[in-house]
């Protein structure tokens, strides 16, 4: 995961969302891990299927079980984007309906 020869291109100070889990969450992951530093203890991943769910948990990162919707984008992102200190970040790696 963590590899000290890739260069490190930003710093992301606050709270890591990503929004979708399929191939392309899956794809900029590593990405992510690999090119910024971040406190991975505040990443959270939010996917309706957990199907993939153990590459999660074996990276220590916080797996959220919802569909993301223009009811209730607000309610779930909201707290998860503004917990703690920093600017938060996130990444959309599937369509939101």
């Amino acid at each position: 995961m963590h590899d000290a020869n890739w260069p490190k291109h930003g710093r992301i100070t606050g709270p890591v969302v990503m929004i979708g889990f399929g191939s392309i969450g899956r794809g900029t992951l590593p990405l992510i891990e690999r090119h910024f530093e971040f406190d991975r203890s505040r990443m959270v991943v939010i996917d309706p299927n957990d199907s993939k769910r153990q590459l999660l948990d074996e990276r220590g990162i916080r797996y959220v079980q919802a569909h993301v919707t223009p009811e209730n984008y607000r309610e779930l992102l909201g707290p998860l984007l503004t917990n703690g200190e920093g600017q938060g970040f996130w990444i959309v790696s599937h369509g939101v309906v």
